[in-house]
């Protein structure tokens, strides 16, 4: 049997189609280059979602407690408050200080006893 010879066909390499296959392979690596970035954005923009809307839970969460703990300690201190004018309103009772309430009785009844002194000073300067 005879062999056949093959004929290899030389193609020649020129520049322009050297620029040509660089330009392809430029454009096919931006391209995937572009759909990366575009794939990174989309994903890190629901990554930045997440953490703003995980951020306010946690800052709703905080405000709830604060108030919370501002109500518990508006309680406290109205109730040391109420404790501490019991004691020092017994302490000037046992002292025998008068209160406002008994210093305002008294007042109107010097007001009363002066008005019945005026009357009285008067129905005699007619006698």
């Amino acid at each position: 049997m005879a062999r056949k010879t093959r004929t290899v066909r030389k193609t020649r390499v020129t520049p322009a189609t050297t620029m040509q296959k660089a330009r392809a392979s430029v454009r096919k690596t931006l391209a995937s280059i572009a759909q990366q970035g575009a794939a990174f954005q989309a994903a890190s923009s629901e990554r930045a979602n997440a953490a703003r809307e995980a951020a306010g839970n946690a800052r709703d969460v905080a405000v709830a407690r604060v108030e919370e703990a501002r109500a518990r300690t508006v309680a406290a201190v109205s109730s040391l408050e109420k404790v501490f004018e019991q004691r020092v309103s017994r302490a000037i009772a046992k002292l025998g200080v008068p209160t406002t309430k008994d210093v305002k009785a008294l007042s109107r009844q010097v007001a009363q006893l002066q008005a019945k002194v005026d009357r009285m000073s008067r129905s005699r300067a007619r006698a």
